[in-house]
């Protein structure tokens, strides 16, 4: 949801960063948040019913309010759907709300892109980084557009609106509570898992494997073959070729595509034990020689033969 306060275990643990952090009071209102204006889904009807059934229908109409400004952040965050909601709200001259809706959109397309890009080339590591990656350049987008529309009037966005805090801060003309320091390190956090989401929830239908690790199923895996296409008459019987010459080494006992009698023939000619049969050369065989001749080779390269013992020193007794 929009709001930290009501999000579980964010919310707790925003609280303790608080805490530790140095501002209780800041921790004890995040819990009180939590605790009575929560917005999250389920929890927010329980609590309105609380607040009405009390006697406070103020306040659980007022919850609801809340709940419901909440889902529309929601809803502009969808790419396509935001993105339909801002035009909706150009054409009822809404323009604000519309703006708001098509930026939110845009910039969660970005991390979802850039997601899946990374998710193809890095793995479920790069797609959190093209999540991060994807995010910060969608801000940089729209907050140059915002420039050249609104000049300045133009709000920086995102990532930009965050550097420049920062940069304020460290300058001296701002400080950054603890509160605002959690809520600026949860959007590359929110960022790499929604890019890690898109990247995984993506895969499989695009037929992707991830890089450095093990492949993801497809479709191909799952017993589908996959379309690929030829251009023209050529390139059809090139292919013909390619898979008749594969299927005949295949039916010879070659599963690499290469000729069994040629690699049986050499292993012959490199085998001194072979006896062929009958004389000389038999009929058929296409190998170097017979046996004896391998032998004989085999013989001449080998050091301890006689043939190649050292003869002894030449002198007048041996003349």
């Amino acid at each position: 949801m929009g709001n930290t306060d009501s999000i579980p275990v964010v919310s707790q643990t925003k609280s303790f960063v608080q805490w530790v952090g140095g501002d209780a009071p800041g921790a004890l209102a995040t819990q009180k948040n939590f605790a009575y204006n929560n917005t999250f889904p389920i929890i927010s009807q329980i609590a309105s019913a609380g607040y009405a059934i009390g006697g406070e229908p103020e306040k659980a109409l007022d919850l609801q309010k809340k709940f419901a400004d909440d889902m529309e952040n929601v809803i502009d965050s969808i790419p396509v759907a935001g993105h339909v909601k801002g035009g909706v709200h150009y054409a009822m001259g809404d323009n604000k709300r519309g703006d708001e809706a098509m930026k939110s959109a845009s910039r969660s397309t970005g991390v979802v892109l850039g997601g899946i890009g990374g998710f193809a080339a890095g793995g479920p590591v790069g797609a959190v980084a093209g999540g991060i990656a994807g995010g910060a350049a969608m801000d940089g987008i729209i907050t140059g557009s915002d420039i050249l529309i609104n000049g300045q009037e133009a709000k920086p966005h995102g990532y930009v609106a965050m550097g420049q805090e920062i940069a304020r801060a460290v300058d001296g003309e701002r400080k950054i509570t603890v509160e605002q320091g959690f809520d600026m390190a949860l959007v590359p956090v929110s960022d790499g898992l929604a890019g890690y989401s898109a990247g995984r929830i993506a895969a499989k239908p695009l037929g992707m494997n991830v890089a450095g690790g093990k492949p993801i199923p497809t479709p191909v895996r799952g017993g589908y073959r996959p379309v690929v296409t030829v251009m023209g008459d050529e390139g059809a019987a090139t292919m013909a070729k390619i898979n008749n010459a594969a299927n005949n080494n295949v039916a010879r006992g070659s599963r690499m595509g290469l000729d069994k009698a040629a690699l049986n023939n050499r292993a012959n000619q490199i085998n001194p034990n072979h006896v062929p049969s009958g004389p000389g050369r038999p009929a058929g065989y296409r190998g170097a020689g017979t046996a004896a001749d391998l032998n004989n080779h085999a013989n001449q390269l080998n050091p301890n033969n006689p043939r190649f013992q050292p003869r002894p020193p030449f002198t007048s007794n041996n003349i």
